[in-house]
């Protein structure tokens, strides 16, 4: 018999008692005993004024979708799972909720979910509106349905992701290492779901109360910028969150635009300490786990990269010239031979000069792309992050300039 089967042949308590004595733990960021999840809901919905609804989905957070391979491969199970959730809980309504940006999956699961009484949601979920229901990761689902035909292996589902390619979602045995999933890598920082470490966390091993949230372990070579990182995840996430929560949505904004002024050279000493307070703040002020989240990749690089920090806000420099505030492109007025290819390859027009003139960069109109440093056979193209040589100010024949130092 099928998984949803089996347990309409079961009283609630005895759903109730297979589950707690599989230890299924709720997968994603909120690691709880589902069973216990079930009894709190069983317990208070006579104060409940909403449908009480069985709602399964990715975690708001999860920008990666990794995990949703898990539906994929088999929706059959997903949909059983949640089936006997709502057994469990006497639901009145089932709701699964699909990333925006899988539109056209989700109409195609729209038949099936019928079939099991769910109605497919795109989008992140809408806590709010089924407040007092049970809300399950979608990897939790399937687990149950493995758990009601007696085929239950406890494990977790994760990718890793390095040189920003995402490699194939695998099944993952509790005790496993996180430098066995790496393998070889050069690696400065990893990122476990939306937790930031150090390279030290290699040595951390996958357990069942591990928070993994999306399940993608993000690996940061030596040659990237922790501050440069940080920006471009909470700018993602300010186009993830829905910004219906002050907290979330004015703290992400805060965060965001803080250390996007510390890469632009603008950063401020008393930043860190703004930024510590804000991110601890929206850890407990919002309602579902993208403001929960949302900084937890700020605050990882506070503590473990506030070396880089410093660099930036004092120093003004960034280590690895990755942001380009603190970098300055300029021609050697001694090798350049006014050959016109830098100008050539200039998207922003920002090169002056003609043929057998020495060129000379606009550093106001400069993007510090770099187009210009490999047209450069004679290598006359110089990045810095020091002080800038004598340049000429107006055009100058080549071979001319160094008369004049």
């Amino acid at each position: 018999m099928s998984a949803l089967e089996n347990a309409k042949n079961m009283s609630v308590e005895d759903i109730l008692a297979k589950t707690a004595a599989s230890g299924l733990i709720e997968f994603g960021v909120e690691r709880r005993a589902v069973a216990e999840k079930w009894n709190q809901v069983n317990a208070e919905r006579e104060f409940q004024t909403n449908p009480i609804r069985v709602v399964a989905g990715l975690n708001n957070a999860d920008i990666a979708g990794a995990q949703l391979e898990v539906l994929k491969a088999d929706p059959k199970k997903v949909m059983e799972g949640m089936a006997i959730a709502a057994l469990a809980v006497n639901a009145e309504e089932m709701y699964l909720y699909i990333p925006a940006k899988e539109a056209e999956y989700a109409k195609e699961l729209e038949a099936q979910a019928a079939e099991y009484g769910i109605q497919i949601q795109t989008g992140i979920i809408n806590r709010r509106a089924s407040r007092g229901g049970a809300f399950h990761h979608i990897l939790t689902m399937a687990a149950l349905a493995d758990i009601f035909t007696d085929s239950y292996e406890p494990c977790t589902y994760m990718a890793v992701c390095k040189d920003g390619k995402m490699g194939e979602l695998q099944k993952v045995s509790f005790g496993t290492k996180v430098a066995d999933l790496v393998g070889d890598a050069d690696v400065k920082a990893i990122a476990i779901g939306t937790k930031l470490y150090d390279a030290s966390a290699m040595d951390l091993v996958i357990e069942a109360d591990t928070q993994i949230g999306n399940g993608v372990i993000t690996v940061y070579g030596s040659k990237c910028c922790m501050i440069h990182e940080t920006e471009e995840v909470l700018l993602a996430e300010r186009k993830q969150s829905c910004g219906k929560c002050t907290f979330c949505r004015e703290g992400l904004i805060q965060l965001h635009t803080m250390v996007k002024e510390i890469t632009e050279g603008q950063g401020k000493k008393e930043f860190t300490d703004m930024m510590t307070e804000i991110g601890e703040a929206m850890t407990f002020s919002t309602p579902c786990t993208m403001g929960q989240t949302a900084s937890d990749f700020a605050m990882g690089s506070l503590n473990y990269f506030a070396n880089e920090y410093e660099d930036h806000i004092k120093k003004k420099k960034c280590a690895n010239n990755v942001c380009s505030a603190f970098m300055s492109i300029y021609i050697d007025p001694d090798l350049c031979e006014g050959c016109e290819e830098c100008a050539d390859v200039c998207p922003a027009d920002a090169i002056e000069g003609k043929s057998g003139y020495i060129h000379m960069i606009d550093e106001f109109e400069c993007t510090k792309c770099g187009k210009c440093i490999s047209a450069c056979e004679n290598d006359a193209i110089i990045q810095t992050t020091g002080r800038l040589p004598k340049l000429p100010t107006r055009l100058t024949k080549c071979g001319k300039f160094k008369k004049r130092h």
